[in-house]
C-alpha cells in the first residue's frame, strides 16, 4: 500500500497529513526489523565518522546497521492484548432476520463478524483511528442482498468533511482503494480512490476513479459518468454509511495512536543497540601499527606471516579501544528494555504477598486501554449493524451488539480454592452454592451448581 496516492499533499485532510507520520512510524515498528531497518537513515542516522567518509561511509553504515538488533516489544504488547480481548466472544449477538446472516459473513471477502471485530481492534491499537464503510457491490446487488462491511485503515482515509454542530454528519469521505491485482497474467499496482457523497437530493452515492481523475475533479466539479447508488430491496440510505472507529469515540477528527510512546522506545532501543554492537565491534578489532618498515605493499596478515626488516628504529604493535563507555551504555540499554516491559500488559513480576484487591487495581490499570479499545470498537459495530438493519427494510431497535469486557484470568489458582474451602469449614459464612458460583465465574466449571450436584451423585453409585 502507499503511503500516500497522491504527488499533492493538498488534496488530502490536514489532519492526515499531521498524522501520517505516527502511523507509518507505528506501521513499521508493528511489522518488525525488515521494516524499520529497510526506512534506513529516517530512524538510524548515519555517524559523524560515517558521514565524513565519502568512500567507505555507505558500506561502513550498511555493517552498523546490519549489527543492531530490533526487539518487538510493539508487536508483542499489541498480540497480547487483541489475544486477551478476545479471549472470549462477544457476550451478546442478536440480529434482525433480515441480516441475520452478517453474524458468519459480515465483509466484502466473506468474514465473520467476529473477526472485523478482531480487526478493528487491532487496527485502534495501532494507529488509533480506523473506519469501515457499508456497501453493496454492483455485482452482488439482488433481491437477497445484505450490506457487507469493508474496513479501512487510518491511512486509507484520505479525507472527509462533516457538517456543522456535535452530530457532525459526514458529508463527504475519500478512501484509498490502491492495491495488486493480476491483469494478463502479471501482478500490478493499481491505484484507486473511492468518493463517497450525498447526491443534491441527499441519496448516497459512491464512485472509484484514479488519483489523477479525482485531482481533476476538484479542479471543476462535476458529475460522474460512473456514479453508483447502492440499493437493498429497492432502498437508497440519505446518509454515508461509514463510522470511524479511534481509540476513545467514533468521532472524525484524528487521535494519537495509544502505543505511540512505546514504538518510539522500541526504536529508541534500535539506536542504542546499533551504537552498543557497534562499539563492542570496534574494541574486537585490533589495528597493526608500524613503524620503520619500508612496506611496497600491504603487509600480510595472519598464521605463517611474517615482517622483517634491518632497520634498528623499527617497531611493530596493535592499537585497540579501551571499550570504557561501554558499561554505561549497557545500563542504557537495559533502563530502555526495562521501560518497554512496564509498557505492555505484562503482570510477570507481581509478588507472591500482593493481595487480591492490589493485583486487581493493577490489572485494571494494566488493562484500561483495552476496555476502551473495546468499548469503541463494540459501538462502531453496533452502529454499522443498526444502518444495515435499517437499510434492509428492518428494525434497527432489534440489534443488540455487546463485546466481551472481562479481560482478567481470574487470577485463581488450584491454593486459592483449597484456602477458600479451609476458610469455609473454619465458619466463614459462605454457602456450598457461593462457592460454585465462585468457582464458575473463574472457569473451574461450566455446570450449574444442580448439575454438579448431579455429577458427584454419579460419580458416587459408579464408585
Amino acid at each position: 500500500m502507499m503511503k500516500n496516492p497522491f504527488g499533492n499533499s493538498a488534496l488530502v485532510n490536514p489532519q492526515y497529513r499531521y498524522a501520517l507520520d505516527d502511523w507509518n512510524r507505528c506501521d513499521d515498528c508493528f511489522a518488525g526489523e525488515r521494516e524499520v531497518k529497510e526506512a534506513g537513515e529516517y530512524y538510524l542516522p548515519r555517524t559523524e565518522g560515517q558521514m565524513a567518509d565519502p568512500q567507505f561511509g555507505r558500506q561502513r553504515y550498511e555493517a552498523y546497521r546490519s549489527r543492531a538488533n530490533y526487539f518487538n516489544y510493539f508487536f508483542s504488547t499489541v498480540t497480547a492484548m487483541i489475544g486477551i480481548m478476545h479471549r472470549e466472544p462477544p457476550e451478546a449477538v442478536e440480529l434482525p432476520e433480515r441480516i441475520t446472516q452478517l453474524r458468519t459473513c459480515a465483509s466484502s471477502d466473506g468474514l465473520p463478524l467476529s473477526d472485523i471485530l478482531r480487526r478493528l481492534n487491532l487496527l485502534q491499537l495501532v494507529h488509533g483511528r480506523c473506519g469501515v464503510l457499508l456497501d453493496v457491490p454492483p455485482e452482488h446487488v439482488s433481491s437477497g442482498s445484505v450490506p457487507r462491511m469493508t474496513l479501512y485503515t487510518a491511512r486509507q482515509i484520505l479525507d472527509w468533511e462533516c457538517g456543522p454542530g456535535p452530530s457532525s454528519v459526514l458529508n463527504s469521505l475519500l478512501l484509498d482503494e490502491s492495491g495488486w491485482e493480476k491483469r494478463g497474467g502479471c501482478w500490478e499496482f493499481v491505484r484507486r480512490v473511492r468518493l463517497c457523497a450525498l447526491s443534491p437530493d441527499g441519496e448516497y452515492f459512491s464512485c472509484a476513479m484514479t488519483p489523477e481523475e479525482y485531482s481533476v475533479f476538484c479542479s471543476a466539479p462535476r458529475r460522474f459518468s460512473a456514479e453508483w447508488f447502492p440499493e437493498v430491496h429497492g432502498r437508497r440510505l440519505h446518509r454515508i454509511p461509514f463510522v470511524f472507529a479511534n481509540v476513545t469515540d467514533c468521532c472524525s477528527d484524528v487521535q494519537k495512536p495509544p502505543l505511540l510512546p512505546l514504538a518510539n522506545v522500541c526504536l529508541a532501543i534500535y539506536r542504542g543497540e546499533a551504537d552498543y554492537r557497534h562499539a563492542l565491534f570496534m574494541q574486537a578489532q585490533s589495528t597493526l601499527f608500524l613503524k620503520g618498515f619500508p612496506l611496497d605493499s600491504p603487509p600480510m596478515m595472519g598464521a605463517g606471516n611474517y615482517l622483517h626488516t634491518e632497520s634498528p628504529d623499527a617497531s611493530g604493535g596493535f592499537l585497540e579501544v579501551s571499550g570504557a563507555g561501554l558499561q554505561e551504555m549497557r545500563i542504557a540499554q537495559n533502563d530502555l528494555h526495562e521501560t518497554a516491559r512496564n509498557m505492555g500488559i505484562s503482570l510477570d513480576c507481581w509478588s507472591s504477598s500482593e493481595s487480591g484487591e492490589a493485583l486487581k487495581t493493577r490489572l485494571a490499570v494494566k488493562t484500561a486501554l483495552m476496555h476502551t479499545v473495546a468499548e469503541t470498537g463494540g459501538k462502531c459495530i453496533d452502529c454499522l449493524l443498526r444502518i444495515a438493519a435499517e437499510w434492509s427494510g428492518a428494525d434497527p431497535g432489534e440489534v443488540v451488539f455487546a463485546v466481551n469486557r472481562d479481560f482478567s484470568d481470574g487470577g485463581v489458582s488450584a491454593s486459592d480454592v483449597r484456602d477458600l474451602w479451609n476458610a469455609k469449614c473454619a465458619g466463614l459464612p459462605l454457602s456450598a452454592r457461593s462457592v460454585h458460583d465462585w468457582l464458575r465465574r473463574n472457569d473451574f466449571t461450566g455446570c450449574s451448581y444442580d448439575e454438579e450436584l448431579e455429577s458427584l451423585r454419579h460419580d458416587r453409585s459408579g464408585l
